[in-house]
């Protein structure tokens, strides 16, 4: 004869089912956080374009410095671009008011300059080069030792040498950006799809913030 499981046992597997919902739903919900930028006066900065992750967001600050955004838990980076001020940057810690405010002695840097060092500015236009052919590497990772100066592989770790500020930094890993986008990995792409592969060092490097202390890699797609 067979025997029932004790009721206890479905009420468990019950919560357990309505507690991965609840995170599951609670990961992929966004919060919308506002926020203001600032001059090195502290005087509101308008027409600020707004970037995320390196992602223009097609937000602006309105006259007063204002803005409204929707974040994610994975966003880690929100940044400011002014045509006069450059380029500000403030690591996202989970604050629903954010103040982004831009230093005096910050680099002033223009869109076009932007989208060279692999942010996703959307819609400049920009004179078109042949993509290299990198069909003969096995991977993206023999790829970056042998098309990129200074580049250390070891497996899938990679460091890049002569960048100057690694030394301060516990992590050595560079940051990786495809198409516009930081990724975590870059196991998935295949070297015949892309188009290039450019290194961002030193100060061009630091208008990442802290993620890009270790230089940055930046990945074209063919299109």
């Amino acid at each position: 004869m067979k025997t029932k499981p004790p009721r206890l046992y479905f009420i468990i597997l019950y919560f357990m089912f309505v507690g991965t919902l609840i995170a599951q739903t609670a990961e992929s919900k966004s919060v919308r956080v506002s926020g203001a930028v600032l001059d090195p006066g502290h005087n509101p900065v308008k027409k600020a374009i707004i970037y995320l992750d390196s992602v223009n967001t097609r937000i602006r600050t309105d006259k007063k410095g204002h803005f409204e955004i929707d974040l994610n838990h994975d966003n880690k980076v929100i940044m400011a671009f002014s045509s006069i001020y450059g380029i500000q940057s403030v690591d996202l810690d989970g604050s629903e008011e954010i103040q982004i405010v831009f230093p005096e002695d910050g680099p002033v840097i223009t869109e076009d300059k932007l989208s060279e060092l692999g942010f996703d500015t959307k819609g400049k236009a920009r004179s078109k080069r042949e993509p290299k052919d990198y069909s003969k590497y096995l991977d993206m990772y023999q790829l970056i030792a042998t098309e990129v100066p200074g580049a250390q592989v070891n497996g899938t770790k990679i460091r890049l040498r002569g960048n100057a500020l690694n030394s301060v930094n516990s992590g050595q890993e560079p940051l990786l950006i495809v198409d516009g986008t930081v990724v975590s990995s870059i196991e998935y792409i295949l070297p015949r799809d892309v188009a290039s592969v450019e290194v961002i060092r030193d100060e061009n490097a630091s208008l990442y913030g802290a993620r890009g202390a270790n230089g940055v890699i930046v990945i074209k797609m063919k299109k």
